[in-house]
């Protein structure tokens, strides 16, 4: 193949990815509502790296394609996909921005053991978007059709990723200085 070939076929992984967590998402959310109290932090947990993943693969596709369809649930057959119509970055960026706000709120302070998320990790990954966000709305992206660049929007996401900045330097008791 040649340049940009396999592209179809890291597409087709990429909501693999977001049809695993889906499916992790909803059965945890089932477990939850008959959990008992002992279990219910672990399964938070396991719901907040879930989510936290689903975002990660969420961002990756609008980095790579813009106006992406959006699934927030488990798809079981290829028919109800077939004819899915794309989401507007938008509403796909403020669902990624959820997913890590969830993930931020609910993963502990310390990853219980290697390969596991903590909230400085959603905190980051937060930040990140924002930071693409408000580089997108400053700039402009000439290949998307409809996006429109946005100094104030612009401006906001740059404060809201300083802030995130901020909590996760305090988090690993890092000094930032301002030049």
């Amino acid at each position: 193949s040649g340049y940009g070939g396999s592209f179809d076929t890291y597409y087709e992984y990429l909501y693999g990815a977001v049809n695993r967590c889906n499916y992790v998402i909803g059965n945890v959310e089932k477990m939850l509502s008959e959990a008992s109290p002992a279990s219910v932090k672990n399964l938070e947990a396991i719901l907040g790296e879930a989510r936290l993943l689903r975002g990660m693969t969420y961002f990756r596709l609008i980095a790579m394609w813009g106006d992406v369809p959006y699934l927030g649930h488990t798809v079981l057959d290829n028919a109800e996909v077939e004819y899915l119509a794309r989401s507007p970055i938008a509403a796909v960026k403020d669902s990624i921005l959820a997913d890590f706000t969830f993930a931020f709120e609910k993963l502990p302070e310390q990853a219980p053991a290697l390969g596991r998320a903590a909230k400085p990790a959603a905190l980051a990954f937060r930040g990140k978007l924002h930071l693409f966000w408000a580089s997108w709305k400053k700039n402009g992206w000439p290949e998307l059709a409809g996006f429109e660049p946005n100094a104030t929007e612009a401006m906001a996401s740059f404060g809201a990723a300083a802030k995130d900045l901020k909590s996760v330097a305090s988090d690993f008791g890092l000094t930032l200085y301002k030049n």
